[in-house]
Parts: C-alpha cells; structure tokens; sequence
C-alpha cells in the first residue's frame, strides 16, 4: 500500500516506522500503567523490554530461516548460496519466533538482575496484542503477510508491492489480524485486575492469540511457511500455545503440569 515515506527527499520503510511506533507506545503503557500493579521498578521494566527485543530480532529472524529451508535450498541452485543468504536477511520475521526469542530475553534478564520474571510477564505480556495489531498495519504498508485470493468484502490489491501479488484482489488479512488483535488486547485490559498475581493473564493471551492465528493461517497467500502435515509452522506452534495457554489458565493444575514436564526434561538430560 505504501512500502516507503517520502521525507525531504529521502525514502524511509513504513514497514519500520511503524513497527517502532508500535514498541514506543506498547512500552510506554506496561512502565507507566502495568507496572505499579505488580511491584516492580520501572526502570527495570524498560531495560527488561530492551533485553526482549534483542531476542526478538534473533528470534524472530532464525524461524524466518527454519520455515524457509525449502525455498532456501532451491533459490541457492539458482541464485547463488551467498546471494539466498543475503535475501534472507534482508527479508521477514517470523512473529512466533520473536515472541519466543523475546520471553527468553526477559527471562535472561530476570535471571542476570535477578527480578521477579513472573512480574516482568505480566507487565509486558498485556501489550503484546497492541503493539502486534500496529505491526501488522505496517505489514499492510509493506504489503507482507498478505492474504489468499479473495473477491468478497474488505478484498484488498496492491500496485507497488515488492513482496505481495500486485493487481490482485485479497483477503484483508493484516487488517483483519490487526482488529483481532486490538480486541484480544481489549479483553486482556478489561479482565487484567480479576487475574491479578496470576499468570492467568498470560494463559488467556496464549488461548485467543492460538486460536486466532490458527484460524487465520488458513486464509494466508504467503505459502513459503513451512508446511508440515497440511499445518504451517504457525498452526503448530499456535497449538502448542494454546494448550500451555489453558494449562495457565487452569492455575496450581496447571503449573503442576508444567512443573512435571520440565522436571522430567531435566532428569533426560
């Protein structure tokens, strides 16, 4: 729709202007809202957010590489090794992967300043669906994430993208994850103070963010995600998050559960 911003001559990616206004105002809300319900520092809350998007790019980037082994292998027969490997990075992210690089930052910085992890999630997670749901109004401007072939209502085309189809009519799915994913943040607001202490918060994001972008997979145009058993990456890892979603959404059952399988992952290793 609008891949770069003209400003004094000089072209700038809305892709990335975006997504920075989406931290800057995300973050802002967790230290100065979020914050004073779980007894934390504020300070450490902003450098705990510096450590998540570390992991976040890290993340972010080696699922975009994992899901892209195939389109990998067969762009390097033609283009070149090095040449694939610059493409690559020079391409997209993978927001599961960043969210999981992103809790490992977090908790790297809990660990190293030793502060309460527990606290750092539950100021930081509540703003993960606003500042996705502005992130993908910056993938509808890069035209990335774009949807299958669709004629009906809301039916979105592109003229000028580098990345998705132009001058075909589809489905509107960065709007349609952005509303989503606004009203995911919505409910998490309204219901924050009845979970507090808990990390029912958490489960309940993990619960409707599954089963929204599982849903969501299915009206993808972009197919190079990895494909494993009729499910993209995605769907998998959504499952996955839904049932540690509802394994937190169940409480001391819950934990107990959780506790048991890392207890027994570390006697394995």
């Amino acid at each position: 729709m609008l891949p770069f911003i003209n400003v004094f001559g000089k072209e700038f990616p809305m892709y990335g202007i975006v997504i920075f206004i989406g931290l800057a105002i995300g973050s802002v809300i967790a230290i100065q809202y979020f914050s004073k319900f779980n007894n934390i520092k504020k300070d450490d809350v902003l450098y705990a957010i510096l450590y998540a998007l570390i992991g976040l790019g890290i993340g972010a980037k080696l699922l975009y590489f994992l899901t892209n082994i195939p389109f990998m292998i067969e762009s390097s027969q033609e283009i070149g090794f090095w040449n694939t490997i610059t493409q690559m990075f020079t391409g997209g992210f993978v927001f599961y992967g960043g969210l999981i690089g992103g809790v490992l930052g977090v908790y790297i910085y809990s660990k190293q300043f030793k502060v309460s992890f527990k606290s750092l999630c539950l100021t930081l997670f509540p703003v993960i669906p606003l500042v996705h749901a502005i992130g993908r109004i910056g993938c509808l401007c890069a035209g990335c994430c774009y949807g299958m072939e669709y004629n009906g209502f809301g039916a979105i085309t592109f003229h000028n993208s580098l990345l998705a189809p132009n001058n075909v009519t589809l489905f509107p799915m960065q709007i349609v994850e952005a509303i989503c994913n606004f009203i995911i943040f919505l409910i998490l607001l309204v219901t924050y103070k009845r979970f507090l202490g808990t990390y029912k918060t958490v489960g309940l994001y993990c619960v409707l963010y599954g089963i929204t972008r599982f849903t969501l997979e299915f009206f993808r145009g972009d197919l190079i995600r990895g494909i494993y058993f009729s499910l993209s990456t995605s769907q998998w890892i959504s499952i996955a998050i839904v049932i540690i979603g509802i394994l937190l959404l169940c409480g001391q059952k819950g934990h107990t559960i959780l506790s048991t399988i890392k207890n027994k992952k570390k006697s394995k290793a």
